[in-house]
């Protein structure tokens, strides 16, 4: 008897124990009900969408571009245009197709776009290609095109508009058939920008520009001098060096210089200029380095 009421009790308790766990179960499928609701909610957000206009206009608050200072944001801006945007949330839009359709832009070294939400917002970083080397005429003439590291020749309205990021001035007419710049290949605008180079070094001074409307008779123009090098061959470099020696001993020299003459291996000159009549002053760099 006794434990016929004992087992009574347990059945009892235990229903009491399931109608009391009923509506935590509800209030339980409700937050879960809730909590997909509000991620349905948030990921169909409107938020997500890029606006079909975005890249219309270039003060849109939805698109912004950084990094360069060659490719005008409007012609990025162009190029965009062309790319239908699909009708999805961001998340879900692959902007590799964005990236490879402004990498065609001839200026650009590459690009990387990222995306942001709420509001739906996409940054361009674009890297431009560097500018190594710009055409001119002569000495005071404007640039009527320039070459980028990778030996693309571009136009001059694409230069930077600040001219503190202007490359390396070489002048040429393009008129000469064996040197036309149209035609040239990376190796010779490489050549060129060491010939550069190694100026500044043994100098110590910028190179304003190379001189070269004859090529078989190339001037390197520095703040304090003009030099003479003559057909570049594999003995430049090497006569190059001198400089470092004749620059210090022109101040010595009264009359106006003309130009330092590096032409020849052994010998290295100054040609002096003068109203009547022109003189070569040489210089002995074995005296020079002595004292």
């Amino acid at each position: 008897m006794q434990e016929y009421s004992w087992q009574q009790n347990r059945e009892k308790s235990r229903r009491i124990v399931v109608r009391s766990s009923m509506p935590l179960l509800f209030l339980r499928a409700l937050v879960i009900a809730l909590i997909f609701f509000s991620g349905y909610k948030i990921l169909t957000c409107s938020k997500w969408y890029y606006p079909q206009g975005i890249f219309y206009s270039a003060k849109n608050r939805n698109v912004a571009i950084v990094g360069t200072y060659i490719t005008p944001p409007d012609k990025i801006l162009n190029v965009m245009r062309k790319v239908e945007i699909p009708k999805r949330p961001l998340y879900l839009i692959d902007v590799k197709a964005f990236e490879d359709r402004i990498g065609e832009i001839k200026t650009i070294k590459q690009v990387y776009i990222r995306r942001y939400w709420f509001p739906a917002r996409m940054l361009i970083v674009a890297e431009d290609k560097k500018p190594v080397l710009m055409i001119c005429s002569d000495e005071k003439s404007l640039p009527v095109a320039f070459f980028v590291e990778d030996g693309t020749l571009l136009n001059a309205d694409l230069l930077p508009k600040d001219e503190k990021y202007y490359p390396l001035k070489i002048l040429t007419t393009g008129n000469n058939p064996e040197d036309n710049f149209v035609n040239w290949k990376k190796d010779r605008i490489t050549e060129l920008v060491k010939l550069a180079e190694m100026s500044e070094i043994y100098s110590g001074e910028k190179v304003e520009y190379i001189d070269i409307r004859d090529p078989q008779d190339v001037y390197i123009k520095i703040k304090t001098a003009l030099i003479r090098i003559g057909k570049p061959d594999e003995n430049t470099y090497s006569r190059l060096k001198a400089i470092s020696v004749i620059l210090p001993n022109l101040s010595k020299v009264e009359e106006r210089i003309e130009y330092v003459d590096l032409r020849w291996d052994v010998a290295k000159y100054v040609k002096i200029e003068r109203k009547e009549q022109e003189n070569e002053s040489s210089i002995n760099t074995t005296k020079s380095e002595n004292g």
